[in-house]
Order: structure tokens, then sequence, then C-alpha cells
């Protein structure tokens, strides 16, 4: 038996969802298993204090913060639902790979491109599934901002994984439904919202651009017109349009209309070009600005 708020199993108490009242109550349903949870004596303390407010429905465990309405965990049931289906699914899956193994020689030219094809798809799947399962790890632990470094320790992971794959199930594919009722999934997950294979392109995404869903949809663009777009290129493509930025205000710190005389392009799909030539020159090419001095033939 363990605490259903932190999961522990030491110093536990019983604690009625509907309270008993100061005198005690004679109403059997307030007495009964339904209206009781097993807390540790800390869960129990804060509850009691008032600093812990717990909702607690059907399929759907809650507590949140008094003070700042924030959710502090949340834990999710299913009725009839059996654990064990989900696991031996996977152990089928396992044992279906270890048996394609032996198969691939069998194949003809075309068979191993569909085949390569495939493992690709499958290898999105299981990091994607890594990803759920830390997010849902995070969504239920009681540390608040030290929640990845339990998590990283459950998991025997390191902390900056765990943050990474929990950052990016969140982002891009678990979307929070804020008007669904505790009897309802609070999540609407869309695992083919992106089709890029490698968690790199999500994690470069999610923890170095401003704007996340925006620069993975650039990215799966450009990826689609030409197969060689890299990683790096992606990487060099965001920090290139945030550097600009940056770059304007420290080359010209005296200036309070350094912002307004520039256009920061912020906007992965819009390039700026110079055209003081007569043709269309990359801003990045265009040697017009050196040492803050515009020469007229600088472009021709």
């Amino acid at each position: 038996m363990n605490c259903e708020i932190c999961g522990t199993n030491r110093n536990l108490d019983q604690h009625h969802v509907e309270s008993r009242g100061m005198g005690g109550s004679k109403n059997l349903a307030v007495h009964a298993d339904a209206n009781i949870i097993t807390l540790c004596r800390t869960c129990h303390q804060r509850i009691h204090e008032g600093g812990w407010e717990l909702h607690r429905s059907q399929d759907l465990l809650r507590v949140v913060d008094r003070r700042t309405g924030q959710e502090v965990m949340r834990r999710a049931s299913a009725h009839g639902f059996d654990p064990s289906v989900l696991f031996n699914l996977l152990n089928i899956m396992d044992r279906s790979l270890v048996e394609a193994l032996s198969l691939v020689t069998y194949l003809d030219d075309d068979q191993l491109v569909e085949l390569f094809r495939a493992c690709r798809s499958l290898g999105k799947r299981a990091w994607m599934l890594q990803a759920a399962v830390l997010h849902e790890a995070q969504q239920r632990s009681v540390y608040g901002a030290r929640s990845l470094e339990a998590v990283a320790r459950r998991f025997e992971i390191s902390v900056r994984q765990a943050e990474k794959y929990a950052l990016v199930w969140r982002l891009f594919f678990a979307g929070e439904n804020p008007d669904a009722s505790d009897g309802q999934a609070r999540e609407n997950v869309n695992i083919d919202a992106f089709s890029l294979e490698e968690p790199s392109w999500y994690v470069v995404a999610a923890t170095e651009s401003p704007e996340p869903r925006r620069w993975l949809a650039y990215a799966q663009d450009r990826k689609a017109e030409d197969p060689r777009y890299s990683i790096s290129a992606f990487r060099s493509d965001i920090h290139q349009a945030l550097g600009e930025a940056a770059t304007v205000i420290e080359s010209e710190p005296d200036n309070p209309t350094a912002f307004a005389e520039r256009i920061l392009w912020d906007c992965p799909w819009v390039k700026p070009y110079c055209r003081r030539s007569g043709r269309p020159v990359p801003a990045e090419d265009c040697p017009c600005e050196k040492d803050g001095d515009l020469s007229a033939e600088a472009c021709n």
C-alpha cells in the first residue's frame, strides 16, 4: 500500500475525502471505502492544514495548492483497465523484432527500403513513448521545481534527458484541455502532428527557439524540400534568426531607434534580402554595412 498522492509507503494514514466533521458522522457514505484514501502523514497534514485541496472523482485524483490555485499533481485511472495487456503487447512487439532480424536476408530490394522506413517509424514511436512516460511521471510528482530530479532518479536517467523528453511531449504532443471535467480525458494526444523521426529535431526546437511549434514546422518543411537538411543546419537557422536581434542592440547601444530602424526577422520562413545593387542578396552575405559605414558600391 502506498500514499495515493506522493507514492511513499511509510507512515500511512486513512483520510476521508468528504470530511467526518469535528464530532464524527453517522452517514454511512462518509465511512464507505469509496470515500477513504490512503495518504502518508506529510500529505495528510498538508491537506488538513489547508495548504492543499484534494479533488477525487471516479477516474481522476487531483491536488491543488489553495494559495496559488496551481495543480500540485494529478493521477488518472480507468475502470477495467488491465496494465498486463499493455505489457504483454510490448513483449509481443519485442519478440517480433527479434524474429524479424533473421528474415531480413530474404527480402528483395524494394522490401528492404520498406522495412527500413517502418523501422524509422517504430523508432519514433519508441522514444515518444518514453517521453510520454516521463511527462506523466512529472505530472504525478509533488516535488514542484524538483520534480524532474525525482523522476530522473526513479528512471535512472540524467536530469537533462528527463527535462528534454518531458518538455517535448508537453509542447508538441499533449494538449491540456482546461474545459474538460474531472470525468473526461484532460489531454488530447496527436503523435502524428509532426513527421520528423529523430528526437533531436524536437529537443532543439523546444529548448533553443522562442516558438517551438513554429520552428519545428519550419524544420519539417525544409526537410521535405531537402532530405539532406540537417539538425545542425536547423540549429544554425534558429541561432541566426535570434542573433540578428541581439547584434543590432550590441552594435548600437546608444541608438534609441535601433529597434525601430530594423525589422527583426524572427519568423523562420521570412528571410531578409538586400536589393541595393538591383539584385537580391541574402542579408547575411550583404557587405553594405561595415563598421557602421554604408558603401554605395558594396553590393555592386
